[in-house]
């Protein structure tokens, strides 16, 4: 969680305390609002404050966007839902690759889904937005993809694909579901699996990019064909 940080003019020195005027905060919940609130009071452990007004935010792009991206290292991983909380998905569901050897064990799932929906939080403290993506729990490859409904544009991205996202043939679209591979890039298999579930293969530029490029590539793409950066 990110710490506001407040000039004051007073002398300052560990271990002392010192007064501040009241400070307005903003807080939300999820819920699409911002609530504007002055702290009331403030102790080493808790702090508590009135809410002085309501404002709903309208920053949610018209796009939905669900991202489904591989598992990986814990930088990384946190490095890909931060970007892409700030570039307006929806959903996240990060998925088994058989190209790449990492899972994560069942009993940690729980704290690594804990941590991952902190992540995406701060995200959303950072970039204004009031409602909170979701994050799936982790699946294998197949499922994800079989998983995907039927009404919306699929794209997985493919290094072997003749295809961009500028030349895809549909024209406008609110929900759009987003496939990006592991640095190892999709097996056959899964490219056919995901074809046949009517995934269209896509190649986001000439160069071969590393997964947490390949997101912002990807979701940048899809929001300036369809989405708020239009």
């Amino acid at each position: 969680m990110r710490i506001p940080r407040i000039y004051t003019q007073h002398r300052l020195q560990a271990s002392t305390s010192i007064g501040l005027e009241a400070k307005a905060v903003s807080i939300f919940n999820g819920d699409g609002n911002d609530y504007y609130s002055i702290i009331s009071e403030l102790s080493k452990k808790n702090v508590s404050v009135d809410i002085e007004s309501q404002q709903s935010i309208h920053n949610e792009s018209l796009l939905s966007i669900h991202l489904l991206q591989p598992l990986c290292r814990a930088d990384k991983m946190d490095w890909c839902l931060q970007k892409a909380t700030e570039l307006g998905v929806n959903a996240i569901t990060p998925f088994i690759s058989s190209q790449v050897n990492i899972n994560v064990a069942a009993n940690r799932l729980d704290k690594k889904m804990d941590h991952w929906r902190s992540v995406i939080e701060s995200a959303c403290e950072q970039s204004g937005r009031a409602m909170i993506p979701s994050i799936k729990q982790p699946i294998v490859c197949n499922v994800a993809i079989n998983n995907s409904p039927s009404k919306a544009i699929k794209l997985i991205a493919s290094p072997m694909a003749n295809e961009n996202t500028f030349s895809y043939t549909d024209t406008s679209t609110s929900n759009c579901i987003c496939a990006i591979g592991p640095e190892g890039g999709f097996d056959q298999n899964e490219i056919l699996q995901a074809q046949n579930e009517g995934f269209a293969p896509i190649k986001i530029g000439p160069r071969i990019l590393r997964l947490e490029t390949a997101v912002i590539s990807a979701l940048t793409l899809c929001q300036s064909r369809w989405g708020d950066f239009n």
